[in-house]
């Protein structure tokens, strides 16, 4: 049975060094030059890294649940399923800058792509995502339970003109589907990530497919033909993926503190602080270690920043009793108003917090699909219940209570 036993690992910026498995696990650079560090705590250094797990920037992208599954699925007889295997076998193509070839594979290989409108548009009777699945799972290391595969954009190209392909860049997609076990998944996350859209959130681009059946975002780790890096918290805090739900939303934030670039300190604190906020008004149980990142180009450029959102999810239409992923605190009960205002004040730094609370609630009851849906009716009631907590109007008579939104919310729309 195949078993490998050493891997290349390179950066955007070039080859950085050897990955092998013996007892332990061991990476040694091969380079000189410190740009291509493979992550914010491991710096160029003679001695060798040597560890019983892998290092948390290899790590982080490790596939699980459908991606997992499907590799076993179709290499379990041949290699042996461990995570230097899964690392062969999906490292290419991860999100962030690092990838995993082994010794016989060529750095750069082109992967033709697909057209985002015909994933949106799709009509056929064949299972699209599957179809996906099938050309791109050897290409996508990328973690969460959630069936999702990297897909490279296909550029739309008209007339006899010959272009030079290295000089087009293609968008770089994640494709998601709802899954049987959690119906509608892929709408509920659209509606989230609108509502953060209208509420001032970074968030990237994203659409959902005219079925409703898929949702599509763009990586924000690929900015003008280069990747960016990336590590999540589990691999900053070196925690193991089965220890995402361990740990607290003030731990992220020291995270944040100690790591980010000095002038960007601020900005990412805030951006967290509105990114907890949502969770707490969507009811997104899913708020996890590995559901908040940091982006940089590389560890000695000193522009070290939170990530844009991503993976949020109204998680209470599944799982009714669900609570915070993790402690704010010390407790995973949702908070009330207070409850965040004191963390926006004590670690996010911000002299009004009140204010953000007040302006999320306001786009979050304001927020209306274009075209009401099941998952939408399910989803609205928790929302809205929430954001009377995080205002107070829970309290007061039913007759206090606004009939409309606030007008100075603008509807939101759900399409892109």
């Amino acid at each position: 049975m195949l078993r490998y036993k050493r891997l290349n690992i390179h950066t955007t910026q070039g080859f950085a060094g050897e990955l092998t498995r013996e007892s332990q696990y061991v990476f040694n650079y091969r380079t000189d030059n410190p740009a291509c560090e493979i992550a914010l705590s491991m710096p160029l250094r003679a001695q060798s890294y040597a560890a019983n797990l892998l290092p948390g920037v290899l790590r982080q992208n490790l596939p699980e649940g459908y991606l997992y599954f499907w590799i076993r699925e179709h290499f379990g007889k041949v290699a042996r399923m461990d995570d230097m295997s899964i690392l062969a076998i999906a490292g290419r193509d991860v999100i962030g800058r690092v990838r995993c070839l082994t010794p016989d594979a060529a750095p750069d290989q082109e992967i033709p792509g697909e057209s985002l409108e015909a994933i949106l548009t799709w009509r056929g009777t064949e299972d699209l995502f599957a179809d996906l699945a099938r050309r791109y799972a050897l290409a996508s290391g990328i973690s969460g339970v959630q069936p999702k595969v990297l897909v490279p954009e296909q550029l739309a190209q008209t007339g006899k003109e010959v272009i030079d392909k290295s000089t087009i860049k293609g968008r770089r997609l994640i494709v998601k589907a709802s899954g049987d076990d959690y119906p509608g998944l892929a709408e509920n996350e659209y509606l989230c990530m609108s509502i953060a859209r209208e509420a001032g959130l970074d968030v990237p681009d994203f659409w959902l497919s005219e079925s409703r059946q898929l949702f599509v975002v763009q990586r924000f780790d690929y900015d003008e033909g280069r990747y960016l890096g990336f590590e999540d918290m589990t691999s900053l805090m070196n925690r193991q993926t089965d220890e995402k739900y361990t740990g607290s939303y003030e731990q992220v934030a020291k995270a944040l503190t100690l790591f980010c670039a000095a002038d960007q300190v601020s900005r990412s604190l805030a951006e967290l602080f509105q990114s907890v906020t949502l969770s707490v008004l969507l009811r997104n149980g899913d708020a996890h270690l590995k559901n908040f990142g940091v982006l940089y180009t590389h560890p000695h450029r000193d522009d070290c920043r939170l990530s844009p959102l991503y993976d949020v999810v109204n998680t209470t239409v599944y799982i009714p009793p669900d609570t915070l992923a993790l402690k704010l605190h010390g407790s995973k009960v949702w908070p009330g108003r207070e409850d965040l205002l004191r963390f926006g004040r004590e670690h996010c730094r911000l002299d009004h917090p009140d204010e953000v609370i007040d302006r999320l609630v306001e786009t979050a009851m304001a927020f209306r699909p274009e075209a009401e849906s099941a998952i939408w009716r399910q989803m609205r009631p928790e929302i809205e219940k929430a954001g009377l907590l995080l205002t107070g109007l829970h309290r007061r008579p039913v007759s206090a209570h606004p009939a409309q939104p606030p007008a100075s919310a603008a509807a939101g729309s759900a399409s892109d």
